[in-house]
């Protein structure tokens, strides 16, 4: 890209530090732009977020990276960061009513669920389905399965419980309440690989490590919560909570989807377009929690990869509490002694009402009566958890086409997308997972987003 005046005299402000925002610096300091990061926390990384256990980190927030022919991939194949460890599919338990479900069981349900992944994944493309939710559509085909099938009562309860924990599953890999969840995610996102990469011990720490490193700390202002962004004049003017104020030629917004669903009315003025402010809206924007349970010793055995649990003991309540949502335990690959609990549904806000030591004694009376015929479970000694749902500059963990956006017959992403233009210049650009057409929710669809507004403004600017 050739440089011009026009180009070396701008200054654009970055409103974010995550994946988006550092990538969008980086790009503006290969090409010599000038730019100031403002984030609101007191940290870069935005929704990746390691921290450091043992010889290595675990992640509050993302964890695996998706697709191959991106740069984070290159990254992680760069820094030999893909694990040495897969996780053994075969290596599940499952436990209804306090009771281990058999083989019979097993076939059974594998059956379906094999079949019903592949029904799904066509239901996407189909217009007559693709606006319904993944539990209408599971329903639907185990409704017919179960008809099919001569089972005893308590078989028939048995796989009851297996379609809920096999709706969690969908729950937990899209960040959505499966009756929220669009059919047409299926169709739409794409990351051109079948699988997700699981990194190393270091993992995402290596990787964002390298971004920022691209990014000189005197362009970042730290605990910089910006609170309206005024683009009346020629130039737009940041103000942040604490009163000072700043004025840039463009700006590029990466707050997260959650954050801007609840202060969008705010943070612009004029106020955004009435078709921009209702994708916003209706777009998904779900809550998923990792709580990492750490024990003196391993109390499952090895080999195990997953735990599934449903139907609580001794549960006599007809509304649902957080146990509910206490599905699925997976022994860490390389951190011995850690059980990490993933929890979707309601679960994430209900935990993060729950004090350390509260949260603890229900994760143990949990695991302990619903386990005790199979295994013997020792007591937790901590937890490490963060909340994204109660995280204020996250407000939430991941973006999903909704029901709403679904029916809406928008495209909603493009919508989110699409900069604000004063005469064609693009003042207010917009990035971060949500506005990648592809690869939404994840690490590199932030990446890519982050990059595609740094040139946009690049190329405009240089043209004049």
């Amino acid at each position: 890209m050739n440089l011009n005046d026009s180009i070396q005299n701008i200054t654009v402000a970055i409103i974010g530090a995550g994946f988006a925002g550092l990538r969008a610096a980086q790009r503006f300091e290969q090409l010599g732009i000038n730019y100031m990061i403002f984030e609101g926390s007191d940290r870069v990384g935005g929704r990746v977020f390691p921290f450091s256990y043992q010889s290595g980190y675990l992640q509050y927030g993302a964890e695996y990276v998706n697709g191959e022919d991106n740069e984070i991939y290159e990254t992680v194949k760069k820094n030999n960061l893909l694990s040495a460890t897969e996780i053994d599919e075969e290596g599940y338990e499952t436990v209804v009513y306090g009771q281990e479900v058999n083989n019979k069981m097993y076939k059974i349900w594998d059956k379906f669920e094999s079949s019903t992944n592949e029904k799904l994944e066509r239901d996407g493309a189909r217009k007559e389905v693709k606006n319904q939710s993944v539990s209408e559509r599971i329903d639907f085909y185990f409704s017919d399965f179960m008809k099919a099938q001569k089972l005893s009562q308590s078989e028939q309860t048995v796989m009851q419980n297996m379609n809920k924990l096999f709706k969690n599953q969908y729950q937990l890999e899209w960040s959505a309440p499966s009756t929220d969840l669009c059919l047409r995610n299926f169709d739409t996102w794409d990351s051109g690989v079948d699988s997700e990469a699981t990194l190393n011990e270091i993992g995402f720490k290596s990787i964002l490590d390298e971004l920022a490193s691209k990014v000189p700390k005197t362009k970042i202002g730290m605990s910089s919560k910006v609170v309206n962004v005024d683009y009346t004049g020629t130039k737009v003017k940041i103000m942040l909570s604490n009163g000072q104020y700043f004025l840039f030629d463009s700006v590029i917004i990466t707050a997260s989807l959650g954050y801007l669903k609840k202060h969008k009315t705010t943070l612009f003025t004029p106020a955004l377009s009435v078709s921009k402010s209702a994708a916003i809206d209706r777009f998904g924007f779900g809550n998923n929690m990792k709580i990492f349970l750490e024990y003196n010793d391993p109390w499952w055995p090895n080999g195990m990869s997953t735990i599934q649990i449903s139907g609580r003991v001794g549960n006599t309540e007809t509304s649902n509490s957080l146990e509910d949502d206490l599905m699925v335990f997976q022994p860490f690959l390389w951190a011995r002694k850690i059980l990490v609990a993933w929890v979707a549904g309601n679960g994430p806000l209900e935990a993060s009402k729950l004090t350390d030591s509260q949260l603890m004694t229900v994760l143990d009376n949990h695991l302990d009566t619903n386990l005790k015929n199979v295994y013997i479970v020792s007591k937790i000694q901590r937890i490490h958890r963060h909340s994204w749902i109660s995280d204020e500059f996250a407000l939430g963990s991941y973006s999903y086409i909704s029901n709403k956006s679904c029916q809406s017959n928008t495209d909603d992403i493009k919508l989110m997308r699409d900069p604000i233009l004063t005469n064609r210049r693009p003042v207010i650009c917009f990035a971060g997972e949500h506005t990648d057409s592809e690869m939404f929710q994840t690490v590199v669809g932030a990446a890519r987003s982050g990059l595609r507004e740094a040139d946009r403004i690049a190329n405009y600017y240089s043209l004049l």
